[in-house]
């Protein structure tokens, strides 16, 4: 009797024990913080190559100047200024949303990663999701002299062996994607989607600029929504493409292929926010047609002006987005001070942009033989008006628009049909004004 006794005492400890197991809440899995309160530093698009893949001869001059106004030459500089900052101030965590190499290169994504090591040694969590540059892109290439040469591309492997640090924090893990889930504090959990398309093997051809979310990927969305919600953690959701239209001229691509189906998920679980990259401007918006409350936060490229990366503060009740810029000055030797491209990094930054930007109004302009003087003065304003849309700073007051559209300038452009369209879709942001800071209540 007393052996069937301890026999069965036995059996039901076992499956008390395996029953707390199987049913282990959320809140006991790993969190990157115990604090209430966390920050995350959010970037997009560094197209980062390594300075081993290139010289300063004709191959790498000439695709500088197919880069959309991305700085090529300074990204060493850049980053060190990135990981300096984040070192001393010490977010919960730096997260990526994708495109984090220039052509998918495995060299670049591994120099990269050597150059981000010491938020690790500094207990900054980093969290890294590709682009559609990032897997097996048929692009990848090292410009040496007058060549362009194949280098190894990334694989999916590659790419988790690489970020394994992100991987190794993860709650969750995808097995149809490189997605997975990280659970941030008690208060919130990441989720980090891979939005790309990219074939299973390595490529020979152009990376697929578009983007979507296959049915086996969003079913483990929806189990790793449901796992938030029965943790009470609230869902923030990070990816490469867009969930919404940024801009209603250039979107093709850009957002999300079945971003309908994705939203009415999201909503289905009340998640509140979305950050994103991709289309690389700068831009804060609500849902255009009014139907989802969720808030999509793109980044503007890191490659470009003005180097910008969101510092979000998360409380219980609350998210805090604010745009920063990256500094140079405490990184710079004594050498590079000298070099004007690097002391005044800021304006270097934006001429490269506009000056991107310019070619296209110059050649419209050009063969509409508009006048050189009226024609110069509109190019410069073109310029000036995409980087201010790309930066984030398209919200000029209903006075200072209306005094805009009365110069000449302004005028030139409007009477050129190649121009007049797009024009106007940057001239003013007609969604969120205010694109460089939001609080959203997140209780």
């Amino acid at each position: 009797m007393r052996k069937w006794i301890i026999t069965g005492v036995a059996v039901l400890a076992a499956v008390i024990v395996a029953g707390l197991i199987m049913v282990r809440p959320e809140t006991q899995a790993k969190q990157l913080t115990s604090a209430d309160t966390a920050k995350l530093w959010v970037l997009s698009d560094p197209h980062f190559i390594a300075p081993s893949l290139h010289d300063e001869a004709s191959a790498f001059t000439d695709i500088k100047k197919s880069a959309a106004g991305k700085d090529m030459d300074y990204q060493p500089q850049t980053v060190a200024a990135f990981v300096r900052a984040a070192v001393k101030q010490r977010p919960t965590a730096v997260v990526i949303t994708g495109d984090v190499t220039f052509n998918g290169a495995l060299t670049s994504a591994k120099s990269l990663a050597k150059r981000l090591s010491p938020l690790k040694k500094a207990g900054v969590k980093l969290l890294i999701l590709p682009g559609n540059h990032d897997i097996y892109d048929g692009w990848a290439r090292a410009y040496q002299g007058k060549q362009q040469v194949k280098v190894a591309q990334i694989s999916p492997n590659d790419w988790r062996d690489i970020w394994s640090e992100s991987y190794h924090d993860a709650a969750s893990e995808d097995t149809d994607s490189l997605s997975y889930r990280v659970n941030l504090n008690a208060h919130y959990q990441l989720l980090c989607l891979d939005s790309n398309i990219y074939p299973v093997q390595e490529s020979n051809r152009a990376p697929n600029t578009g983007g979507e979310l296959n049915p086996a990927t969003l079913k483990w969305l929806a189990a790793q929504l449901k796992a938030g919600q029965v943790a009470h953690r609230q869902s923030i959701v990070f990816m490469h493409h867009n969930l919404y239209r940024h801009n209603q001229a250039v979107y093709q691509g850009f957002v999300l292929n079945n971003a309908a189906a994705l939203t009415k998920l999201l909503d289905q679980y009340h998640v509140k926010v979305v950050f994103s990259g991709h289309i690389h401007a700068q831009d804060i918006s609500h849902d255009p047609n009014g139907q989802s409350p969720i808030t999509e936060i793109v980044s503007g490229s890191f490659a470009t002006s003005p180097n910008g990366y969101g510092e979000v503060t998360l409380t219980p009740k609350r998210l805090t987005y604010q745009r920063r810029a990256v500094d140079l000055a405490p990184v710079l030797t004594a050498t590079e001070r000298k070099n004007p491209d690097l002391a005044q990094h800021q304006q270097y930054l934006k001429k490269l942009f506009e000056q991107d930007a310019e070619g296209m109004a110059f050649e419209a302009l050009y063969e509409a033989n508009v006048p050189a003087k009226k024609r110069d003065a509109a190019v410069d304003l073109f310029g000036e008006l995409n980087w201010r849309f790309f930066t984030g700073h398209d919200n000029p007051t209903p006075q200072a628009l209306a005094q805009l559209k009365t110069t000449s300038a302004y005028q030139t452009l409007h009477q050129n049909a190649d121009l007049r369209g797009y024009v106007s879709t940057i001239l003013s942001d007609h969604n969120v004004s205010k694109n460089q800071h939001i609080t959203i209540k997140m209780d």
